[in-house]
């Protein structure tokens, strides 16, 4: 069987075609792969956030009044944890005010990138003066 150098150029040209569409695809692949794990760890983060602030006001909520305002810094994670109170002034839609409402806020204040950048949870407690 004689096989002319001119298939055998075709062969190669199938061969190299075929290597380099390979490539293409495997460099796409592993690109989205890592956009893909990107993504997972921050969404990761964000809701160990949204945890951590969750947890914040229901711990908080049961202090006195007096000892709700803090602050912590969480070593592994690099994030600084904040709570504070404000009272609120509301009335019933009577003209009449409600009492003993306040507003508590948890804040966490982290970096991403090369920003700044702060979540916050609030919650309204009633918590009558302790006679």
């Amino acid at each position: 069987m004689i096989v002319s150098l001119n298939s055998r150029g075709y062969a190669l040209l199938d061969v190299v075609l075929a290597v380099a569409l390979f490539a293409l695809t495997v460099t796409g692949l592993v690109g989205v792969l890592q956009s893909i794990n990107e993504t997972s760890a921050e969404l990761a983060r964000e809701r160990v956030i949204q945890h951590q602030l969750t947890s914040l006001l229901a711990e908080t909520k049961v202090m006195p009044v007096s000892s709700m305002n803090s602050e912590r810094l969480d070593e592994v994670t690099d994030i600084t944890y904040r709570t504070y109170v404000e009272a609120m002034e509301l009335d019933n839609g009577e003209g009449n005010a409600l009492s003993d409402l306040y507003l508590l806020t948890a804040e966490a204040e982290f970096m991403e990138g090369s920003e700044l950048q702060t979540e916050s949870a609030k919650l309204i407690i009633y918590q009558p003066e302790r006679r």
